[in-house]
């Protein structure tokens, strides 16, 4: 540092000047300057003398020895002029002036303003010292790979472009003033990086939300730093880092929107922030449960799930049923209701929540509609411990699939027993007996209960016991049984029916004799009245509850005999005998005992109203005389009368009297032979079951259709209603009894009490004396034929016990087991040689013959127990229609002569036995058709309209259409046509009926062309 001096130089000097005076460094407050001696100059006693002077200052003045000084304390970025001379020995060299500055102030503060991806913006504050603002700043920017750019500017701020992105920078930044620059102040910084590219939400849970992108382009990208900042709508922020391009965000609401913003960061520096709005998953629905359910319908409930904002979710509900067919709908309501459904089947629901496009997890619910109720509920069978139900599957699919559950509540019984079922049928036991019980039946499946059906069901009263006869008058029976010992025998009622079993004796109407009559009571004894003398009668008494019969005790007991009255007591053989007369009793009687004066005697039953001579008695004497009635060990005596016999001459009187009496008998005899043997004699008709005054003549009978035929069938649509209401007034009880309700085939066809063919009953099985068959009347017999309907699967075992109790060996079938699709039979014959057994019964198919419209089968019936046999023929017509009549009469008539051949040869064993569907349409029909034509060939008269009749009489329906009944007419005139056209050698088969058949043959062949 150069001393200061206060004298300025000379002006003049003999010593060389300084030379290369030139200022080697500047600072902001010092100035070096050197110079190099003048050539010659002693330096050692030499001294140099410098002087500086500051624009508009004073001036300053050191000295040195050297060739170099640094001037100091000097103001920065100010200019200076330098004067440098010599001094040497007091002489002073001239002056070497120099103008320069002193180096300015740094800048300050220097600051990186803004960065992008292609400029870096920097500021700073002027350097301190005077006149800043005549300063000129340059900027120089290196980055690392070596490239250089530099700029000047004379602002305090300054934007250097063209840059790179993310990439780093040192700038350098300094004050040029007078040309001095000044000291360089430095900073390093980089440019911003690109965005993130592709920035996308990839799955978002109830409490992070994931993204991921693409690194932005630029160099280097591997050494960038992304954050992640996501903002919830309470404006809770939650922000990450990572150096990866996919990120979770965690710790996160559910269901809340947020706004998740990614940038880079490198070097420092932020890229521009790229912002996508995303939703967390909402929580998943709670309790999701059935809120009700129908056999249509599942309607579902559940609560929003946990989260902020309950409100606003979408909730979506998706429905796959069991085919894997699904539907989809949503609502903003936390129920929702299937509709639509198929009963009893088995769904998966899937409920979720849906906000801002983001769904929560699902929640899923198996759950069944209900079943639908089961129907066609019935009851089949009852005893006196049990109920047997029938039901039909519910509609839905999968049928086979149910558990069918049964709940039973007797009677004061509040607890119910329940049992279950795979199948559609079941015996409630153990019950008790003539009580009510209370039937709930319903389906379940998948753990889901139908809907129920119920039915009022009682069991039958256990039956009468220690039935007997207390005491029996003429005209009256009383009876007296032992209740059951039920727990509601005390409200029981008791019925009390009785039938009488014919008289031989009479000619009286088959109906008649089986005529059904009834009574009830509550007492446990019954007086019945009215009866009539001399009567075998079958007693029949059982217990009623609920309207259902317990089985039935019989007991068969007669009325005492009816006591005659002696009509006359005439003296006879000259007053040595009487002949008494008296009435027949009514009622049955076997014989009678005499008592005449003391004589006893026995008569046959034939002897009532005929004169009986007692002889040995004494003339012109008085005697008592009495009557004795007997009938099955019973007896019954009249009232005495007293008989007189007569002297000799009186007696004669009366002999000659008689013996005149006698003669013309005899005349009248013998005249009315001549007369009879006039006409041909025909055989005797006494016999025959009927003959009405209706009956027409073979040779009128094609007039008779004809009249008939006119206006459409008019005649025979009169005499078919005639037949409408014939014989509906009677008693159908036992076929009207619960226990055989289910045994018939059809509700409207049930045969007649009177009429009805037993079977032998089973013990402890009530009803099983009972089979949907009735006794028909014939030409002969009025049991001729039994007429029956088509088995049922339950009644093929008494079908079978029905042909081996009547031993018939002749079964005659008019049906097709299936016609139009419907059943009208059940198959109740083996279908090949392996036998079918039916209880006791054991059926074998032994052969078959078939022809077009017709099978014959050879069967053996087979008593397992006893070990016996019966054969059995089955002819089976195959061309009948239902309801309807065969296509021709030839082909019925053909089957007719090949079964009536049969039955002519077979004279054997019981009725033949005659179904088809019902038991009455074709069936009555073919025996009309028999016995018509039978009734021809024996009387040569035809009374179709009289016998369908009298068939009615015995059983319902018979004849069962219009067709039919027309149908039965051609059938017979069809037959008298034929036997007209037959050669002569076959028309002795039918030669009662010639004379008329050749009589009338010109009005049957007008009748053929007219038809």
């Amino acid at each position: 540092m150069l001393p200061f001096v206060p004298d300025s130089p000379s002006q003049f000097s003999a010593l060389d000047p300084v030379r290369n005076l030139r200022a080697e460094d500047q600072t902001n407050s010092s100035i070096t300057l050197s110079w190099e001696a003048p050539v010659g100059l002693d330096p050692k006693n030499s001294t140099y003398w410098v002087q500086w002077t500051r624009d508009g200052g004073s001036a300053e003045t050191g000295n040195t020895t050297d060739t170099r000084v640094t001037v100091d304390g000097l103001e920065p970025g100010s200019s200076y002029a330098f004067s440098v001379w010599i001094e040497e020995d007091g002489e002073q060299s001239t002056r070497v002036n120099l103008s320069t500055s002193t180096a300015p102030n740094p800048v300050r503060n220097l600051t990186v303003e803004a960065q992008t991806t292609s400029s870096i913006t920097l500021s700073w504050e002027a350097p301190e010292g005077p006149d800043p603002q005549n300063s000129t700043y340059w900027v120089e920017g290196t980055r690392d790979g070596g490239t250089t750019e530099t700029r000047s500017t004379t602002d305090t701020v300054i934007t250097v472009d063209g840059l790179e992105p993310g990439s780093l920078y040192k700038f350098f930044v300094r004050v040029e003033k007078n040309g001095v620059n000044s000291s360089e102040e430095t900073v390093t910084t980089a440019t911003a990086p690109n965005p993130v590219r592709n920035l996308t939400v990839e799955a978002p849970t109830t409490s992070s939300i994931t993204l991921s992108w693409e690194a932005p382009e630029g160099p280097d990208p591997q050494n960038s730093t992304y954050w992640v900042e996501c903002t919830g709508d309470g404006g809770t922020t939650e922000t990450r880092s990572t150096t990866d391009t996919v990120v979770t965000v965690d710790g996160l609401e559910p269901g809340s929107l947020y706004a998740c913003s990614v940038w880079v960061q490198k070097n420092g520096v932020n890229s521009s922030q790229d912002t996508r709005n995303a939703t967390t998953a909402p929580n998943p629905v709670r309790n999701l449960h059935v809120k009700a359910q129908t056999n249509s319908s599942i309607a579902l409930s559940w609560e929003a799930p946990h989260g902020p904002d309950g409100q606003d979710y979408t909730y979506w509900v998706e429905c796959t049923g069991d085919g894997g067919r699904t539907e989809t709908r949503n609502t903003t309501d936390t129920t929702a209701t299937a509709e639509g459904l198929a009963p009893g089947t088995s769904y998966t629901f899937s409920v979720w929540a849906e906000k801002n496009g983001a769904l929560g997890s699902r929640e899923n619910l198996s759950v069944s509609t209900v079943p639908s109720a089961v129907r066609s509920l019935s009851m089949q069978n009852w005893t006196n411990s049990s109920i047997a139900l029938r039901w039909t599957a519910p509609q839905g699919p999968g049928q086979s699939s149910y558990t069918y559950w049964v709940s039973c509540v007797g009677e004061g019984i509040t607890d119910p027993r329940t049992q279950n079922t795979s199948g559609t049928e079941i015996t409630l036991k153990e019950l008790e007996a003539g009580s009510l019980y209370h039937l709930t039946v319903w389906a379940e499946r998948n753990e889901v209960s139908g809907y129920n059906s119920t039915l009022s069901a009682a069991t039958a009263p256990s039956e009468v016991t220690d039935l007997q006869n207390e005491t029996q008058t003429d005209n009256s029976v009383t009876l007296w049984w032992q209740a059951p010992r039920d727990p509601y025998s005390q409200l029981y009622v008791y019925r009390v029916q009785w039938a009488s079993e014919g008289h031989p004796q009479r000619e009286q109407d088959p109906q008649a004799n089986w005529a059904n009559q009834s009574s009830r009571t509550n007492e446990t004894w019954y007086k019945v009245e009215a009866l009539e003398p001399g009567t075998l009668y079958n007693f029949t008494v059982w217990a009623e509850r609920n309207d259902v019969a317990s089985s039935t005790q019989s007991i068969r007991v007669s009325t005492n005999p009816d006591t005659v009255t002696i009509t006359s007591c005439v003296s006879t053989s000259g007053g040595y005998g009487v002949i008494l007369t008296w009435s027949c009793p009514q009622g049955g009687y076997e014989a009678f005992e005499l008592e005449v004066g003391g004589q006893r005697g026995s008569q046959d039953r034939a002897s009532c109203g005929k004169g009986v001579s007692v002889l040995g008695l004494g003339p012109a004497q008085s005697y008592p005389a009495t009557i004795t009635t007997i009938w099955d060990g019973m007896r019954a005596t009249s009232a005495s009368v007293t008989c007189h016999t007569e002297s000799a001459g009186v007696i004669a009187g009366a002999v000659v009297g008689t013996l005149l009496f006698l003669i013309l008998v005899g005349l009248l005899i013998f005249f009315l032979k001549r007369r009879n043997k006039k006409n041909q004699q025909k055989p005797e008709l006494s016999a025959l079951v009927f003959s009405f005054p209706g009956d027409i003549p073979a040779e009128d009978f094609a007039d008779h259709i004809r009249k008939n035929e006119k206006d459409s069938n008019c005649g025979f649509a009169e005499e078919y209603q005639q037949l409408s209401l014939v014989g509906t007034s009677q008693s159908q009880m036992v076929a009207s009894t619960p226990e055989n309700s289910a045994k018939n085939r059809y509700r409207n066809v049930l045969p007649y009490d009177w009429s009805r063919v037993p079977l032998k009953p089973i013990p402890e099985e009530p009803g099983s004396d009972y089979i949907n068959a009735s006794f028909m009347p014939g030409l002969w017999s009025p049991q001729e034929f039994i007429a029956t309907q088509g088995p049922l699967p339950q009644t093929v075992g008494d079908f079978w016990r029905l042909v081996w109790e009547q031993q018939s060996h002749t079964l005659v079938m008019l049906t097709n087991c299936m016609e139009a699709g419907r059943v009208k039979c059940e198959h109740y014959w083996p279908l090949d040689s392996q036998p079918c057994t039916h209880g006791h019964l054991r059926v074998t198919l032994e052969s078959e013959e078939v022809s077009e419209n017709w099978t014959v089968r050879e069967l053996q019936l087979l008593q397992v127990e006893e070990q016996k046999t019966l054969s059995v023929r089955q002819f089976h017509f195959l061309a009948w229609p239902d309801h309807g009549v065969p296509s021709s009469p030839d082909t019925l008539l053909a089957f007719w002569r090949m079964l009536r051949q049969w039955l002519d040869q077979t004279l054997e064993g019981g009725p033949p036995i005659v179904h088809c569907s019902a038991g009455v349409g074709r069936t009555g029909t073919l025996i009309a058709l028999d016995v018509l034509l039978r009734q021809l060939e024996c009387e040569g008269l035809l009374g179709p309209f009289s016998f369908v009749k009298k068939m009615r009489e015995s059983r319902p329906l018979m004849v069962q259409t219009e067709a039919q009944y027309v149908f039965l007419h051609q059938c017979i005139l069809r037959f008298l046509q034929q036997s007209a056209q037959a050669p002569a050698e076959k028309e002795v088969t039918y030669e009662n009926v010639e004379n008329l058949i050749y009589e009338n043959k010109a009005a049957i062949r007008a009748h053929e062309l007219v038809v």
